[in-house]
């Protein structure tokens, strides 16, 4: 199995960044999903890696080995001098309060972290507070070559499919379980489920499952069509059920349906956190499939400068929370997604071009020479082993 790199995958990234800002800029309800269509790309971007690289005769722990230094290369770096410049930030304005969580951060446990410390009313820095998705991938790095590296093809490929499958039961137990917990609820719970590693990795096997079956998926475009029915009837379902919910609930007492209950945060109760993810989940592989398939429709997501976007987006999601304070702290006033409707679009727009800025310098003068540095590095002992 051997194919080119998907530009139009560099333009959903591109999609999935400028979605989580403006969604951080208080403009896009649903922005939140572009983090798990981030989730399933990495699943697929991982897998199809794994595969090209299979008829490298290494076992395979060297092969995890290899696979945990690339990432580290590619994730810590940039992370750890973010997190610097963040520490710097708040001893300036004498809040070392707001570093509780450094030692989460440090061990990619942030988003546990969180989790423990919305539970118990502590603050969280709002350029911090992005950082727990960046614990979740890693610790699914942890997790998933273990099973594709260890275990029989076909074993492997049977497993992924029955976690999958599986992902909604996870999330019921989980939250069944936080239920028992009264210092628990709420937005608190919401987030629990929101930021488990364990309830989210359905959304990185969904993507793996794609590269798997990458040539049966290219040789049956119908599949793609039946996918992103499927997903879009879900979509609906979903929303229709919790409307006639929420609207039967507020009918009660003369009050509106809130979209944000449904379909942006503080999406708990009734069961909506069970179903919710599976939903965005089936949208993000649906949209993923037709960009490998290279359809006219997602010509322009391979279009230069947004492929460009997608390529240094890591540094964008890293940084784009900073600025977002900055704007706010230094410049306008008040936290940007307090701001009225006009002023939050025009820092939307200046957040946007400035994040682009800085993780293009970032990934032409600092990610990438690391990065290639790293190569040389695995290259050298490959020849030395050999």
């Amino acid at each position: 199995m051997k194919h080119a790199r998907v530009d139009s995958i560099d333009g959903l990234r591109a999609i999935a960044m400028t979605m989580v800002v403006a969604f951080h800029c208080n403009l896009l309800p649903v922005g939140w999903t572009g983090v798990w269509l981030f989730f399933v790309i990495s699943g697929y971007v991982i897998s199809r890696n794994f595969l090209q690289r299979e008829y490298v005769n290494h076992t395979p722990a060297l092969q995890y080995g290899n696979f945990m230094r690339r990432r580290f290369f590619r994730i810590v770096p940039v992370y750890f001098a973010y997190l610097v410049v963040g520490i710097f930030s708040l001893r300036l304005l004498d809040r070392p309060d707001l570093l509780s969580g450094l030692p989460y951060l440090l061990t990619f446990t942030y988003n546990w972290g969180l989790i423990s410390e919305f539970a118990r009313g502590i603050d969280v820095w709002d350029s911090f507070g992005h950082l727990w998705t960046l614990s979740v991938e890693e610790q699914f790095y942890l997790f998933y070559p273990l099973l594709f590296l260890f275990l029989p093809r076909k074993t492997y490929t049977n497993l992924i499919i029955a976690l999958v499958i599986a992902g909604p039961l996870v999330r019921l137990v989980y939250s069944l379980w936080l239920s028992n917990f009264t210092d628990i609820s709420g937005w608190n719970a919401y987030f629990a489920v929101y930021a488990a590693s364990f309830a989210q990795f359905d959304a990185f096997l969904t993507g793996c499952l794609v590269a798997n079956f990458e040539d049966d998926i290219l040789q049956r475009t119908w599949f793609a069509y039946a996918l992103l029915a499927f997903a879009v009837a879900a979509a609906a379902a979903y929303v229709f059920v919790y409307w006639m919910i929420d609207r039967g609930q507020v009918g009660e007492t003369g009050g509106r349906v809130h979209l944000a209950a449904i379909i942006g945060t503080g999406i708990y109760g009734q069961f909506r956190e069970v179903f919710i993810y599976s939903v965005v989940n089936l949208l993000s592989v649906a949209v993923l499939i037709f960009a490998i398939l290279k359809k006219p429709f997602t010509r322009p997501l391979a279009w230069g400068p947004i492929a460009l976007v997608g390529r240094i987006s890591y540094g964008g999601y890293l940084f784009h929370a900073f600025i977002i304070w900055f704007i706010g702290f230094a410049v306008a006033g008040d936290v940007v997604r307090n701001l009225p409707l006009v002023d939050r679009v025009t820092w939307f727009f200046v957040t946007w071009l400035a994040t682009v800025a800085i993780a293009y310098c970032s990934f032409t003068w600092f990610e990438k020479p690391v990065m290639n540095w790293s190569r040389r590095k695995e290259t050298e002992a490959v020849r030395y082993a050999s």
